[in-house]
């Protein structure tokens, strides 16, 4: 059933700059840009309509009697949640991947981190941009690398509040409806996708690689990056041949119930939430991309318009559901692709997801076609739901384990005739009474989630230690402060006294010389010569 109280996709729209080719044709008319995002309405798209397209509505009347020309601009509108404007960089309005990034990342990242899945998607023709806003390039760095550095710093801090976080990277692409995995060594492993009963579709045999710092992901990236499938067409340079998927799995572990700040406790509560972060081909025309004679690049095509076919067919069947919530749901083709299988729970189920759509500022009937279905999945609503855990905090009953092995020592003793002929059957690995089986495999589990909490209480003391030391050594800096400011009042004070004395004493000579002028006078008047 549609979900009526569920949450939207969220739905970006963003309109590209010209390409080079672009500002090299000789039409100035071809080179007007038909779209305007009004910077009062920040959420409003405008397409304006030419005349010469078969959208007009005068078009099919031209050839009536007393029918107007076709010269009257007609223009439609549409809303979304952000209309983002990458056209012309010298206009206020303007943003780049680091400025739209500040208007979506933070959403994504706390929707990450609170549990939720998390889907953020680009959408659009070949060469809209699409790639460039997902991955950027060294100056502008796109929504992913953008989205890995907070995720990786929002971990570190994490720290202090005794959460433990574990994040792993995969990085897959879909190429002529096969998955290939862009980090695995081993071209002969096979990835077939395969359901889980609750967590959904998912990609067997891919690696996943613990990412523990930026320059991690920046390695792996580049790796996968070097084995994707990109060509060369008239509309594109480097077009991506295929659909890629970077999938983050984040395991958050809190700690509480410590007795002390410098103890993290036991393990409480658990998190894990995975964020898919998707660029997709972009949908071609072989009359655009001029790929005649090349079969490989027409298979790739053909193909790649397929799985967005299927994309297209199962947003609409989700919308119409969406806007009638009381009639009987249709049956969603998720199979009938493997990008919409494996983006089945993202579109409609237990996800927080984001749609991108990127449009050519230019290209009429492709941004007219890619709008109207921006507005379509705007309608859909997921069911997300935080992925919590409670943790058991039962001890290891280490007494009845060690019963447990002597019982079934003293069993294997009892019985090795019978069981040397069994041994001899049985594959490499031993095999244990089923009791004491159980127990190791609790006691194994134990032991690797003490490991866990150690290391993690290492790094939480080492992280706590720093802030100490970085503490400390903000006291000293204080404490060298007064000491410096007290040195130079102790001069100044010393300056003062010693101009004070010398003050006084140049005043005293003053006046012992005035006194004594003023008595060698009066000796003078009353000198006994002088009166006889």
């Amino acid at each position: 059933m549609s979900n009526s109280k569920g949450t939207n996709i969220k739905v970006l729209v963003r309109v590209r700059p010209l390409l080079p080719r672009e500002e090299a044709l000789e039409d100035e008319s071809s080179k007007q840009c038909l779209i305007t995002m009004p910077v009062e309405s920040p959420m409003t798209t405008i397409l304006k309509v030419p005349t010469t397209s078969t959208f007009h509505s005068q078009k099919n009347k031209q050839n009536r009697p007393g029918s107007p020309s076709i010269s009257e601009e007609e223009f439609k509108k549409y809303t979304f949640d952000e209309s983002i404007w990458s056209f012309d960089r010298h206009q206020d309005n303007f943003v780049d991947n680091s400025a739209f990034y500040e208007k979506t990342g933070p959403d994504i990242i706390n929707h990450f981190f609170q549990g939720y899945n998390v889907c953020l998607l680009a959408y659009g023709q070949t060469s809209s941009g699409k790639t460039h806003t997902m991955m950027g390039n060294r100056n502008d760095p796109g929504l992913i690398p953008l989205i890995i550095k907070d995720i990786l710093g929002q971990k570190e801090l994490l720290i202090n509040e005794k959460i433990n976080c574990e994040v792993k990277i995969s990085y897959i692409e879909i190429y002529n409806e096969q998955v290939n995995d862009l980090l695995g060594s081993e071209e002969s492993t096979k990835c077939r996708v395969r359901e889980h009963p609750i967590t959904g579709p998912y990609v067997e045999n891919v690696k996943d690689f613990i990412v523990n710092d930026y320059d991690d992901f920046k390695n792996l990236l580049n790796k996968g990056n070097l084995k994707r499938s990109t060509a060369s067409t008239s509309m594109n340079d480097k077009s991506s041949r295929s659909h890629a998927i970077i999938t983050l799995t984040l395991k958050q572990t809190k700690f509480a119930d410590a007795d002390s700040s410098l103890d993290i406790g036991d393990a409480d509560e658990e998190m894990v939430s995975n964020i898919k972060l998707v660029d997709l081909a972009g949908s071609e025309r072989l009359a655009k991309t001029k790929v005649y004679g090349q079969q490989d690049r027409i298979k790739e095509g053909t193909l790649i318009n397929k799985s967005l076919s299927v994309l297209g067919r199962c947003i609409n069947l989700l919308s119409a559901n969406s806007s009638n919530p009381n009639s009987k749901p249709a049956l969603v083709p998720y199979r009938d692709s493997i990008l919409t299988y494996l983006l089945k729970e993202n579109l409609a189920g237990n996800s927080r997801s984001f749609m991108i759509f990127c449009v050519s500022p230019i290209d009429f009937e492709e941004t007219y076609q890619t709008l109207n279905y921006a507005t379509q999945v705007k309608t859909i609503k997921t069911a997300a739901r935080a992925n919590k855990t409670k943790l058991s905090t039962i001890p290891v009953q280490w007494d009845l384990l060690r019963q447990s092995d002597q019982d079934a020592i003293t069993s294997l003793k009892q019985e090795v005739q019978e069981l040397t002929d069994k041994l001899k059957r049985m594959e490499s690995s031993e095999q244990t009474p089923s009791s004491a089986s159980d127990n190791f495999n609790k006691l194994i589990n134990y032991l690797e989630n003490e490991t866990r909490r150690l290391r993690f209480e290492n790094k939480y003391l080492k992280n706590q230690l720093n802030k100490k030391d970085k503490e400390v050594e903000e006291l000293n800096k204080h404490v060298n402060y007064i000491d410096h400011e007290f040195d130079e009042f102790a001069f100044q004070i010393q300056q003062i006294q010693s101009d004070s004395v010398s003050q006084e004493k140049n005043h005293l000579q003053v006046n012992c010389q005035t006194t004594v002028e003023e008595l060698e006078k009066e000796l003078e008047m009353f000198d006994p010569v002088r009166a006889f």
